[in-house]
């Protein structure tokens, strides 16, 4: 199987707040069919650069894929490219150019001829949904709720609106390496009409996952798609909310 692609639909949105610390790569209006490597972060600190955290991260995972087209595409170069954003952060901390507290989520897939290859560090999130079957991939979030999740004191509907879902367990950010451990996976069981889709907690906070199946399931363009999810974010989200919708051929 040679996986191609649809032209990706993107979401960018301030939403509610005074400014964005979500970044996305491609850059906005600029992915294609030809497109391969996809990453939506989330920064975090509001004042403390969290927009600087969220755009050094992309910048330097995409600029170590990019320069590294030979390495095998698994965990160890995921881990890389993440060692070489966090050595960014510091350089910039250690020039004053950036406060030690900021931070950023990561969502990442790269799109090869036969597998998909996505991993993620924080509660931005990533699926695999099939429509007429759901959810066949779910990236499980780096947070505190989830941890009470697994451990069966909360449910997945009661870790959405818990006031203590904001608190996450691993993240991006400066001399941070000894903690970060990314979900690596590798997606084989792709099929013609399967959806990546990759966004920030923004979007998960307004839309639950049988809602974002039947919005992407539905038989629609995947640019009406993305603009329903888009008017539910506006009007739900406090949140910036950014996102990755890839159709797969």
């Amino acid at each position: 199987m040679n996986i191609n692609i649809k032209a990706p639909q993107f979401c960018y949105e301030i939403g509610k707040r005074n400014n964005n610390e979500d970044y996305i790569f491609p850059a906005p209006s600029t992915a294609s069919e030809k497109s391969r490597l996809f990453l939506v972060c989330d920064g975090m600190g509001g004042h403390e650069d969290g927009e600087i955290a969220s755009k050094t991260a992309t910048e330097a995972i995409a600029e170590y894929w990019s320069a590294n087209p030979h390495q095998p595409d698994d965990a160890e170069k995921v881990n890389q490219a993440i060692t070489l954003a966090v050595n960014k952060m510091n350089h910039l901390v250690a020039d004053a150019k950036a406060n030690e507290s900021m931070g950023t989520t990561m969502t990442l897939a790269y799109i090869g001829k036969e597998s998909v290859l996505v991993a993620h560090v924080g509660d931005s999130r990533i699926y695999q949904i099939r429509p007429g079957s759901g959810i066949i991939y779910q990236s499980k979030d780096h947070s505190l709720v989830q941890k009470w999740v697994d451990a069966g004191l909360l449910t997945p509907e009661e870790a959405r609106t818990h006031p203590k879902s904001n608190i996450i367990t691993q993240v991006i950010q400066p001399r941070s390496l000894a903690f970060i451990n990314p979900e690596v996976v590798v997606l084989n069981d792709i099929e013609k009409g399967d959806y990546l889709f990759l966004c920030t907690d923004g979007i998960t906070e307004s839309i639950d996952d049988y809602y974002l199946v039947e919005i992407i399931s539905a038989h629609k363009s995947d640019h009406k798609k993305m603009n329903r999810i888009k008017q539910i974010c506006l009007k739900n989200s406090k949140d910036n909310h950014s996102a990755y919708l890839i159709q797969m051929l």
